[in-house]
């Protein structure tokens, strides 16, 4: 493991546990990696509660439902391929609280399995990418937040979002 993917996993993610209305807890969820994150999206901004409702094909389960799939197999390709350039040299992958991140090489199906289940909310994924040193957080409605390990890094990752069609969102 290099110093660089090292550090970026001793840094702690803060969970803002607020209740809806009230302000956010200190301190911010990400202040550790200072101005770094970004967030990747299949959608060109963030959506706004009327958009989500309106939009059939925001998650898995919606877009089967309403007979719209493709339109949704569409930007979880993308967001696979840009998965899959970050994975090239294997990822750490958060197991639990018993196991906590364990290696998996690029070959691995598990990984592509982890990556999918997350853009579907199955289950949100924790990951630390190897070749590119950021950590990805899965989040809802295919938009994910992306932790570099430095602004250099920040770069590589988003310009390799952009490579495969997919949003950066800031």
């Amino acid at each position: 493991m290099t110093p660089e993917l090292a550090s970026l996993m001793a840094k702690k993610i803060h969970v803002d546990d607020s209740l809806p209305g009230q302000p956010p807890r200190e301190p911010p969820p990400f202040h550790e990696w200072g101005d770094l994150p970004f967030w990747v999206s299949a959608f060109d901004h963030w959506l706004s509660r009327e958009e989500y409702i309106a939009a059939l094909f925001v998650n898995f389960p919606g877009a089967v439902r309403e007979g719209v799939l493709a339109d949704y197999l569409e930007g979880e390709r993308r967001l696979e391929a840009y998965y899959a350039e970050l994975a090239r040299e294997g990822a750490y992958v958060w197991q639990g609280v018993r196991r906590g991140f364990r290696f998996m090489p690029a070959s691995s199906g598990r990984l592509s399995r982890i990556i999918r289940d997350s853009l579907r909310e199955r289950r949100s994924m924790d990951i630390y990418f190897v070749a590119t040193p950021v950590r990805v957080i899965g989040g809802w409605n295919r938009t994910d937040a992306i932790l570099p390990a430095s602004e250099a890094v920040r770069e590589t990752a988003a310009a390799a979002a952009r490579r495969h069609g997919v949003f950066v969102l800031t």
